[in-house]
């Protein structure tokens, strides 16, 4: 299967948001509980996916036009990382990280946070990652956990 790595587009942000969607659903759990995975989901509407690309670097992973995975970053933190629930640990993650890590370093950002979902963490760990501690993170009083990374560039 030949993957292409591209820049996320405007017309992107359905199919994007999409593949966030699916990605959050396929986690819910006392962890993360219904109504904090709906807050996450409208915290990436398509609407808001395109507004955030202002700010931060969207990847996205391509196969037969059909988009399989997206994963970005700003000059702080590794933003939105999912892949397609039912594709996943097919290396498609891997190829979108190694693509943030080497831009990251070639703007020359010294290090980069990350939220991890507590299923992602061996995923953040294997690129080097290093786990910090959980983090509570309020939205619209549904609170949702997440274990704060770092990797230094």
């Amino acid at each position: 299967m030949k993957i292409k790595i591209r820049k996320f587009k405007k017309k992107d942000a359905v199919k994007a948001s999409n593949i966030i969607k699916q990605g959050w659903l396929s986690i819910i759990s006392k962890e993360y509980p219904e109504k904090a995975v709906e807050n996450q989901i409208k915290e990436n509407s398509p609407k808001k996916i395109f507004e955030k690309s202002k700010q931060v670097h969207y990847y996205l992973a391509i196969y037969n036009e059909k988009v399989l995975g997206i994963g970005g970053y700003n000059q702080e933190k590794v933003q939105a990382f999912f892949v397609k629930p039912g594709i996943r640990r097919k290396g498609i993650g891997s190829k979108i990280m190694a693509r943030v890590l080497k831009r990251a370093r070639r703007e020359g950002i010294q290090s980069l946070d990350c939220w991890s979902t507590y299923s992602a963490e061996r995923f953040y760990d294997s690129f080097g990652f290093k786990r910090k501690h959980r983090i509570m993170v309020e939205n619209n009083n549904n609170p949702i956990s997440f274990i704060l990374m770092k990797k230094n560039l």
